[in-house]
């Protein structure tokens, strides 16, 4: 008997009515640690088999009570012991019992008398078999128990993935609805911006024309009411001087008048964007120490007054801010004009500065003129590094002049 059968720790059952034809099988196999259990008849056979459950079963055909054949069908048709191997012991050697034997549910059979090697080999087969099967069994239930514990797993991944993907749609669309809500604020903030500025530069325009208007000839009045005064007061020094200081403080106030509606809204704009410009770039040369040259490039383009406002505010914006940053010698303003479009360009030769350092939010100067660009339906651009000058620049289709 090979060592895998005797380490398993076998049970036979052998059933036979006359115990002296298993005397010898039965210590032969007691002597290899195979525990044995005697049966003399079939019911007594059922009743051990039930209760032992033995890994092989020798089973004599010809018995009192249920012969050998009906054993069989009876151990076969009960779910407990219908996987336990039944060899049929018989002292016949026709081929109608081996058949039925096989029948019935047999796997082999020996022939009594019994040739003990034959006999202990055919147990150490099916003692092999059983223990194979035994093991093929046990794989299984691992197995199958690995394939609930996977599916478990699997189901509880698939829970887990559902919940979160379900979590992350919710989120998204929270974040989609709060995104909508926010574009739709911000598109609400930038048409109160440019309504706003709108306003500010109807106000900025009629105040301006209010102090020119009104100011203006109150005081040029006055001034010509004191050089009447001078004409006719001649004789009188001290009058003469005190006249004269009227007249001077007349001019002044004059001149700083104009210098306020200037501020407010220069009255070169009322003629268009290229007086506007050659005015702004004369102001600043005669202010400041740096050289202001206007370029111009085409004909002068046909703007309305919201577009040629723009435009000058942000030539009047990053002009400001050449003055009080870019400590430049020289300053360029260019306007172009062709092919239904209007390009302003600033350029200076100053000590420049890193854009991504002048970004909307911390420069406020350059995010008005980026809102009025946008404003306009364009960008602006800016170029500039350390040491190397600035260049602003914005390209403005006239949609009026393309759909003429």
């Amino acid at each position: 008997m090979t060592r895998s059968a005797t380490a398993s720790a076998f049970t036979i059952l052998i059933v036979d009515d006359v115990p002296a034809n298993i005397g010898v099988v039965a210590r032969q196999l007691e002597a290899l640690r195979i525990r044995v259990l005697v049966a003399q008849d079939g019911e007594e056979a059922l009743e051990r088999a039930r209760f032992s459950l033995p890994d092989l079963i020798l089973l004599d055909i010809r018995m009192p009570g249920p012969d050998g054949f009906e054993t069989c069908r009876r151990l076969k048709a009960d779910t407990r012991t219908s996987d336990i191997p039944v060899i049929f012991m018989t002292a016949l050697s026709g081929m109608e019992d081996i058949v039925e034997g096989f029948a019935v549910g047999g796997v082999d059979y020996v022939v009594k008398p019994f040739q003990l090697p034959e006999v202990m080999a055919r147990i150490n087969t099916h003692l092999t078999l059983q223990g194979m099967h035994r093991q093929h069994i046990a794989q299984n239930a691992r197995l199958q128990q690995e394939i609930r514990v996977r599916t478990a797993a699997e189901a509880e991944l698939r829970r887990s993935r559902d919940e979160l993907e379900l979590r992350v749609a919710d989120r998204t669309q929270e974040l989609e609805r709060i995104n909508a809500v926010l574009t739709a604020s911000r598109e609400q903030l930038r048409k109160l911006t440019d309504h706003l500025e709108v306003v500010r530069e109807e106000e900025r325009k009629h105040i301006a024309m209010e102090v020119h208007d009104e100011l203006g000839q109150l005081l040029t009045a006055l001034k010509m009411d004191v050089s009447l005064l001078e004409m006719r007061l001649t004789n009188n020094p001290q009058v003469e001087q005190k006249l004269g200081e009227m007249r001077d403080l007349v001019e002044r106030t004059i001149g700083m008048v104009r210098h306020v509606t200037n501020n407010l809204r220069p009255a070169a704009l009322n003629y268009g964007i290229v007086p506007a410009l050659e005015w702004l770039t004369e102001d600043f040369s005669r202010r400041n120490a740096a050289a202001c040259r206007l370029n111009l490039h085409g004909q002068e383009p046909v703007l309305d007054d919201r577009q040629a406002t723009a435009i000058f505010r942000i030539a009047q914006e990053s002009l400001t801010n050449v003055a009080r940053h870019a400590g430049a010698s020289v300053v360029t303003v260019k306007l172009s004009s062709n092919a239904g479009a209007v390009v302003l360009e600033i350029s200076d030769n100053g000590q420049g500065f890193d854009p991504d350092q002048a970004r909307p939010g911390h420069s406020y100067g350059l995010l008005g003129m980026i809102e009025r660009a946008r404003a306009l339906g364009a960008e602006m651009q800016v170029r500039s590094s350390p040491g190397a000058g600035a260049t602003i620049s914005i390209s403005i289709l006239l949609l009026n002049e393309l759909e003429a």
